[in-house]
């Protein structure tokens, strides 16, 4: 018995040196990764996260003043065209299709007929190039789909949204 008990200490000592020898080539790094991990579980804030820097980043760039945007609505957009040294607005009324909500990425897709063919823009939300106004008494659209794609297909008075007064 007491000739097993030394052999399994010897066994024992022999595992914690090759352990030792194996980690012996390493950084301390490895050696200490447990206790580094267990402190920085238990501490807030003492690193960043990239997604919690974005956001904060990104609520900076935000604008406040949008109006409520909702399919079917007509609406004007006013994008700012630079032209050498000048700029000037140009007004692009259209009816909203489609909308796409991303935060700062968010997209508003605008329809409109000219000539007899359809145009469609995508403008950027929080573009500062880009301001958003209401028609004044347009009136609220009937609607029931969350994207309008089936007014391309549509010509004439069909392809107009019956309204409520």
């Amino acid at each position: 018995m007491a000739g097993s008990l030394v052999a399994s200490q010897m066994s024992a000592m022999s595992l914690s040196s090759t352990a030792s020898a194996s980690m012996a080539g390493r950084p301390a790094v490895f050696a200490a990764r447990p206790a580094a991990a267990a402190a920085r579980s238990g501490s807030v804030g003492t690193t960043c996260s990239l997604s919690l820097l974005m956001q904060k980043v990104n609520s900076a760039s935000l604008k406040k003043d949008l109006m409520e945007f909702k399919i079917g609505h007509d609406v004007i957009v006013g994008v700012t065209v630079v032209e050498g040294a000048k700029s000037r607005v140009q007004p692009y009324t259209g009816v909203i299709i489609a909308q796409h909500k991303n935060g700062l990425n968010s997209t508003v897709t605008v329809r409109k007929t000219v000539q007899g063919v359809g145009v469609e823009r995508v403008f950027p939300t929080h573009s500062p190039l880009c301001t958003f106004e209401a028609v004044k008494g347009a009136g609220t659209p009937v609607v029931r789909r969350a994207k309008l794609y089936y007014l391309r297909e549509l010509k004439g008075k069909s392809a107009r949204l019956k309204i409520k007064y």
